[in-house]
């Protein structure tokens, strides 16, 4: 299972749906991937999902959709998304250097994800896209930053591996001159995308200053939560994250390899 921000919702890949039995209703092109595809989207009732160190999810209707074969072969049969862990207390926290997902409550965890240098985001100017209409409900986050001095609206997405801002926002067409042409593979759920990149750019997200090589991608923006790319977890992996029923606040030390300024 993926412990993933990006997903509004818990999601079961078709292929482990499908080799364990689970009976999969079909409510056709609902889903959006990663760069606002539309994709197949099935719904699961009674879905009995247990966390090891965690328990049962109280969830039991989740969605589950198509992957590309890559997916199955890494063996991801579930995209966990934490923010929906939200059962006892008002917020979870995600400590990403640790390897930790907690129960807790957001007064009590607060001050320890503010103030100092390395706070995500919290200053008020972040906000949370939540869907509350039908059986499953979805809750995600998108955050103001910066790519190299260009104003950007990021979804908070621990799922993705690189930082990606698209081609078609205003930020990607000005950052598109100093982009190359990326050789390595890149899939989301609708498949292979093409990408180029922005190698070692300034990046700045509330507090954290870091340089890291920011993909652009060829995408589209949801509607329903409007947002220019991801911050993902070449950013992210050293932060503890603070996720609550409207907001987040997250707390991190200089990524790993990356030149914090």
């Amino acid at each position: 299972m993926l412990v993933d921000t990006g997903a509004n919702s818990h999601v079961v890949s078709a292929w482990l749906a499908r080799k364990i039995g689970l009976p999969m209703q079909k409510l056709g092109d609902l889903g959006t991937d990663h760069v606002g595809k539309s994709i197949a989207t099935y719904r699961i009732d009674r879905a009995d999902i247990t966390l090891e160190g965690w328990g049962g999810l109280s969830t039991t209707t989740v969605l589950a959709t198509e992957v590309p074969d890559v997916i199955e072969k890494l063996g991801i049969g579930a995209f966990i998304s934490p923010q929906r862990l939200v059962e006892e207390g008002d917020s979870v926290v995600l400590d990403l250097k640790a390897g930790e997902i907690r129960a807790s409550w957001w007064d009590d965890e607060r001050e320890a994800h503010v103030g100092g240098e390395s706070l995500v985001a919290g200053d008020g100017r972040g906000h949370a896209c939540e869907e509350t209409e039908g059986p499953i409900h979805g809750l995600a986050f998108v955050l103001p930053a910066k790519v190299e001095s260009h104003d950007v609206r990021l979804l908070l997405d621990t799922g993705a591996q690189h930082s990606d801002v698209f081609v078609s926002s205003r930020a990607g067409q000005r950052l598109a001159g100093a982009s190359v042409g990326n050789k390595e593979p890149m899939y989301t759920a609708s498949g292979k995308i093409s990408a180029r990149k922005v190698r070692a750019a300034k990046v700045v997200a509330g507090r954290v200053k870091a340089v890291t090589d920011v993909d652009l991608i060829q995408g589209t923006s949801e509607p329903t939560c409007p947002r220019d790319g991801v911050l993902a977890m070449d950013i992210l992996r050293s932060c503890s994250l603070l996720l609550g029923r409207s907001s987040v606040l997250g707390r991190c030390e200089p990524p790993p390899g990356s030149a914090a300024r």
